[in-house]
């Protein structure tokens, strides 16, 4: 029998069943051999890790084994998705809708237009990402919670994603987001810039402006203007943190018209000189 165990919105405890329907979470499968679980897909993502063990994942049009130390992501379908244990397995399955990520952006702006789209993809699970996992494992057995968990794990990976995996291995994992998740989103971030405005995007995007407001708030959760005001905040703390970091330039390259428009920015936004914020940022840094 299949038990399960979740991290996620609430705290919840030990289940014999499937009976969680919502999106944003983290399960523990326990599958014996020949066992097969079902997953209503609720439009969900899902990323499955194969601790131990050795699984079938399959649906209408696919059929995929996995093993110890691989995962596998599926993007937002219709159907079922079916879990056979070809052994006795443990999975981690992590469910996730529309999560606001500027790490998942990042990399999602990372995926080329000319990859092979995929209807899912797989990697070999690295070891920092198996000590992340463990962790998981713990605070889900450990029945450990507090409001924004789920939140703080799910950018945790990501961001492992970006550090440990190049470019190119990441790419290819995280592209079935874009092909199959949400062309908007895609066509979004492809003709993002860092001095774009938001009658400009929604122009790029071939939308009228009402509309192109309406479909954005629907995909990112947010107004076109925060979004572009917090994606500015994070593209100018990341070059700040450079330690060769050059404030006329920062200033010029993020379309201030003057080093103090751009210190009058700063401190507005983060409360301190940009001068300041490199130097926290660097110090940071080298810890």
């Amino acid at each position: 029998m299949n038990e399960t165990l979740y991290l996620g919105l609430m705290n919840f405890k030990y289940s014999l069943t499937d009976t969680k329907s919502d999106c944003n979470n983290f399960t523990l499968q326990q599958i014996e051999k020949n066992e097969v679980i079902e997953y209503k897909r609720d439009c969900c993502n899902f990323v499955l890790f194969v601790m131990q063990g050795e699984i079938v994942v399959s649906d209408k049009s696919i059929s995929k084994s996995l093993s110890g130390n691989k995962m596998l992501l599926m993007t937002i379908q219709e159907e079922c998705i079916r879990i056979k244990a070809v052994e006795d397995s443990v999975v981690i399955v992590l469910k996730f809708y529309n999560v606001e990520s500027l790490i998942l952006e990042s990399l999602l702006q990372k995926c080329t237009e000319d990859m092979k789209p995929c209807l899912f993809s797989t990697e070999t699970i690295c070891p920092e990402l198996l000590r992340f996992l463990s962790t998981i494992e713990d605070y889900i057995k450990a029945d450990v919670f507090f409001q924004h968990l789920f939140y703080l794990k799910l950018n945790e990976f990501f961001g492992l994603i970006s550090i440990y995996y190049t470019e190119e291995s990441y790419s290819a994992f995280l592209s079935p987001l874009l092909y199959y998740k949400s062309k908007f989103r895609y066509m979004v971030l492809s003709n993002y810039e860092p001095n774009i405005n938001v009658i400009e995007l929604a122009q790029k995007c071939n939308m009228s402006l009402r509309n192109f407001s309406r479909r954005f708030t629907e995909e990112f959760g947010m107004s076109p203007g925060k979004w572009l005001m917090d994606k500015k905040d994070a593209l100018i703390l990341e070059s700040l943190s450079s330690a060769n970091a050059v404030m006329t330039a920062i200033a010029e390259n993020y379309g201030f018209a003057s080093s103090s428009h751009f210190s009058t920015y700063c401190r507005k936004r983060f409360n301190d000189s940009p001068y300041g914020l490199h130097k926290k940022l660097t110090a940071r840094a080298e810890r």
